[in-house]
């Protein structure tokens, strides 16, 4: 009972975000409302620490989770703004006539950028609109849009999702940014195909063979070798650089007088292309170029623990404070945030590209006011898993003293905890490394954010890992990567699809044919999970 009892603030969302279908900003709240109710007066947290630790979470959700967002799509706006964003799209289109290495150009390629630098939403928004700019059926640039855009799902927005992981869970970072990437790499190569085959089928890719494999490979490899050496940060923006350029050289130099087109378009024989502005393209790239060189400038060996505070005389660039947990302090490493550095990056660049301050600083009110729906959504939402979160006794660890206890002096497992409980008594060992990927996918569906799934059940997908003997860096790491297939069928999603494309009404016949991909990605993804824990746990961090 106490386990269903924790599990209601989640079927508020459950509830309220796909059957209801209302806006993540209303639902949030009022779970989080639910959620403070229940653990001061159903489970008897003191009411001082339940508050207390539900404003850690918020402040979390902000500095340091939207705070990196916040500076991405800053600069985002201010290229789109001043037109670079389009010289930057124009250059892409250009390169092919052909409907499939489009897709793969710009449904996989760009997207996987855009879901790099900036997230929520974007990522299908901004390449679903070019696609039917160029003649795409609305229908057809919707689906390869949310088909293509699962394999830098966990690494978005400066991997805001891996990062709230590692904060809600307490588990190393680098540890699920490499194991994320062991499951990821796979994936992503795989849907590099899917997206040419939800166009053209079987017989469609063999003609397109090998800008396929330039994609799907180039982009896997690098995520891989990123998120397994560097780190989650930037896995995604390098993948697709990398990815972009590669295929990019391929297709400006590949000599071809026919092009595959959808039926019954007309064919436009030998397209004109190849007409670029390589100074404008390079330029527009600037700022994320900047963007990669400040983040690995900063995270160093030896700039590491300069820029996170630790060393003496840069205490300045870390802000924290004693909240609520002795052992859990609040910390944020502004200069160090990849925010931070997006700012930095934009800055230096609208130099170059005259852009004037003024329209940069123009861009602060304005993202603001855009963001603020989902500043007040992610910030209930790391409330509500912070609260959860919580356990009694709080005992400090230097005085062993208790900090915190509950009415009765007795000792309180936290909500979380007596989920996971539950779900060890009732899931089989071998069972677990496939419903794993599907709770990911459950969260990203009810939430439409990988960094909120993560947030409310990264924590107990480590716990019920443990309780079964399994590892808790794979199973939240399969969570995280099951998130993907979530994105694919997420309400909001679909919806921020068909708006892209002039469909709205139409996110019903959307979700049936994304579902068909969904489901066998999260089979294969439990299957991949299953592997690591049983056949090669060597290869778990």
């Amino acid at each position: 009972m106490d386990a269903f009892i924790a599990s209601l603030p989640l079927l508020v969302f459950l509830i309220g975000l796909p059957v209801l279908m209302q806006p993540a900003v209303r639902v949030a709240p009022v779970a989080w409302l639910l959620t403070i109710i229940l653990a001061i007066f159903y489970y008897g947290f003191p009411a001082q620490v339940t508050l207390l630790a539900a404003l850690q979470g918020a402040i979390t959700g902000i500095f340091p989770i939207m705070y990196i967002p916040f500076g991405a799509i800053v600069v985002y706006n201010v290229l789109k703004t001043t037109g670079w964003m389009n010289k930057m799209q124009n250059a892409m289109s250009s390169l092919t006539c052909d409907r499939r290495a489009q897709a793969l150009l710009i449904g996989f390629g760009f997207s996987a950028f855009l879901e790099g630098i900036c997230g929520f939403g974007a990522p299908v928004a901004i390449p679903a609109s070019i696609l039917v700019g160029l003649g795409y059926d609305p229908i057809m640039a919707a689906l390869v849009c949310l088909i293509a855009n699962t394999g830098p799902v966990p690494f978005g927005s400066l991997a805001i999702p891996t990062d709230t992981l590692a904060l809600t869970t307490q588990l190393d970072f680098m540890k699920l940014s490499q194991m994320t990437g062991r499951l990821m790499a796979p994936l992503a190569f795989i849907m590099s195909f899917a997206t040419v085959f939800i166009m053209s089928g079987i017989k469609g890719m063999t003609g397109i063979m090998p800008a396929i494999l330039i994609t799907g490979i180039s982009f896997s490899i690098v995520e891989f070798a990123v998120s397994n050496i560097l780190g989650a940060t930037l896995a995604s923006i390098l993948g697709a650089l990398v990815c972009l350029g590669c295929l990019s050289v391929y297709l400006y130099n590949l000599k071809v007088d026919e092009y595959w087109i959808f039926p019954n378009e007309k064919n436009p024989g030998v397209c004109n292309t190849k007409n670029i502005n390589f100074q404008e393209l390079a330029m527009s790239w600037l700022p994320y170029i900047l963007l990669t060189l400040l983040v690995i400038a900063v995270n160093l060996p030896s700039t590491r623990p300069i820029f996170a505070g630790k060393v003496p005389g840069s205490e300045w660039m870390l802000i924290k404070s004693y909240i609520y947990n002795p052992n859990k302090i609040y910390a944020f490493t502004w200069l160090q945030s990849p925010g931070t550095l997006m700012l930095i990056a934009g800055l230096i660049s609208f130099k170059f590209m005259k852009i004037p301050f003024s329209e940069y600083t123009k861009q602060f009110s304005i993202t603001f006011k855009q963001m603020l729906p989902a500043f007040i959504t992610v910030a209930c939402i790391l409330s509500i898993s912070e609260v959860m979160n919580m356990a009694l006794p709080i005992v400090d660890a230097k005085t062993k003293m208790a900090v915190w206890v509950s009415g009765s002096g007795a000792a309180q497992p936290s909500m979380i905890a007596m989920m996971a409980k539950s779900l060890v008594a009732t899931v089989d060992q071998q069972f677990m490394p496939f419903l794993s990927p599907l709770i990911g996918a459950l969260g990203v569906f009810i939430t439409g954010s990988n960094t909120s799934a993560n947030a409310l059940f990264g924590n107990l997908q480590a716990l019920t890992a443990q309780g079964l003997g399994l590892s808790d860096i794979l199973m939240a790491s399969a969570g995280s990567a099951g998130a993907s297939a979530g994105k694919m069928i997420s309400p909001q999603s679909i919806v921020i699809a068909a708006t892209a494309v002039g469909l709205l009404g139409k996110e019903g016949l959307i979700m049936r044919r994304t579902i068909k991909y969904a489901l066998p990605y999260v089979i294969f993804l439990g299957f991949m999970v299953w592997l690591y824990s049983f056949v090669f746990p060597g290869l778990i961090p």
